[in-house]
């Protein structure tokens, strides 16, 4: 039976895909290859390979993963102060929305929001002793 090796960037790589997920900075592939002093040849042949693009995708699990609480706060944020869509928003997450419910953004809502945060955070917390006990158990 074939051993699966996991895959492992080159440095070049590594930086390619730190430039490339930076969100505080928008560049195009050109101007990262430019950077890094590859041609765009290169990064197009990284791209189509499975193995870089799968390893790729998981580091932009990750800096989603680590942005999901501050996102979910500035949602909660915008909910309580009677954006619609946010209150529909959170209220869809808790499963607490349904098709044509009408949403009164005043105090009522504030309340259910409120209520959906503590569910959310809970959930949040959940899943953050789930990845520790897998964590645990993936030695």
């Amino acid at each position: 039976m074939e051993e699966i090796k996991e895959f492992i960037p080159t440095p070049l790589q590594v930086k390619f895909a730190s430039m490339y997920l930076n969100v505080d900075k928008k560049t195009t592939q050109e101007q990262i290859a430019k950077q890094i002093g590859v041609s765009r040849r290169t990064i197009y042949t990284w791209l189509k390979n499975t193995n870089f693009r799968n390893w790729l995708n998981s580091k932009k699990l990750e800096l989603i993963n680590e942005s999901l609480i501050d996102i979910l706060k500035v949602a909660i944020r915008k909910a309580k102060t009677g954006d619609y869509n946010f209150c529909k928003m959170i209220l869809e997450m808790a499963g607490a929305y349904t098709p044509g419910m009408k949403l009164d953004t005043g105090q009522t809502e504030l309340i259910k929001i409120e209520v959906v945060q503590s569910q959310a955070q809970a959930q949040i917390k959940k899943e953050g002793e789930n990845e520790d006990n897998t964590d645990n158990t993936a030695v």
